[in-house]
């Protein structure tokens, strides 16, 4: 009985020993980024040291999504690392018990039309023990509407307005989903719906030819979010 004792002491502490002393506190959930005004996404990870003593940890960066979405990226560490150096050079010291904000990631679009995410992979590894290590990864997301204000969400421009029996371009602020234009008459009717697609700027199209009669329309954007009012049309 004192045998099986002794073998669980060692054990338990060979675990305690060996076990991870890095945690993740928390990390921004996406790094998003309007790849139209802004081609860096910044993103942020907090760890947690658990052990009983400070130790010192060096970063790795080991993986970059296939998607071929990020041009380049760089990380903060100690200091700031360029894309082509693969970990960093010194080390953050974490105190017992205590929390490093020193992460950052930054990751570059390769143009600023570009919708979609790419994910980095990061290993923070103990630098007097190699076995004790953590990986954390970081998304990062790309949008044409992302941070993009109600107000300019709900921009439109109609022209030429009145219009006749000609093409009818309808200005729109680009989203990175389909959505809709509703018209509706002056009676509150829905008389015709068109869809947008994703990252359009414009939709064009003949009034008549889709069976509008003379007379006042209300038009509106509509997707999954929500509904954006837009400028009385007058067909002649």
């Amino acid at each position: 009985m004192l045998r099986k004792l002794l073998l669980l002491l060692v054990f338990f502490i060979s675990i305690s020993l060996t076990a991870q002393s890095l945690s993740l506190e928390s990390k921004d959930s996406l790094a998003w980024v309007n790849s139209k005004v802004g081609v860096q996404a910044e993103g942020h990870i907090v760890l947690k040291n658990n052990s009983a003593s400070s130790k010192d940890y060096y970063l790795v960066r080991r993986r970059v999504g296939a998607t071929g979405l990020v041009d380049s990226n760089y990380f903060c560490w100690d200091l700031c690392y360029p894309t082509f150096a693969g970990q960093s050079q010194g080390n953050v010291t974490i105190g017992a018990g205590s929390l490093a904000y020193d992460f950052s990631g930054y990751a570059y679009v390769i143009d600023s039309g570009v919708v979609g995410q790419d994910t980095v992979w990061y290993t923070a590894i103990n630098a007097s023990d190699l076995s004790d290590s953590l990986q954390v990864y970081m998304i990062y997301g790309f949008s044409k509407t992302f941070d993009v204000s109600t107000e300019n969400l709900e921009y439109f421009k109609i022209f030429p307005n009145p219009v006749g029996n000609q093409n009818l371009i309808v200005q729109v602020a680009p989203m990175n989903t389909t959505s809709h234009l509703i018209i509706i008459d002056i009676s509150g009717r829905v008389v015709s719906k068109l869809m947008i697609k994703a990252n359009a700027n414009e939709i064009i199209f003949n009034p008549v030819h889709i069976g509008l009669e003379s007379g006042f329309y209300f038009l509106q954007r509509k997707n999954s979010q929500g509904l954006w009012n837009m400028e009385k049309l007058l067909v002649e």
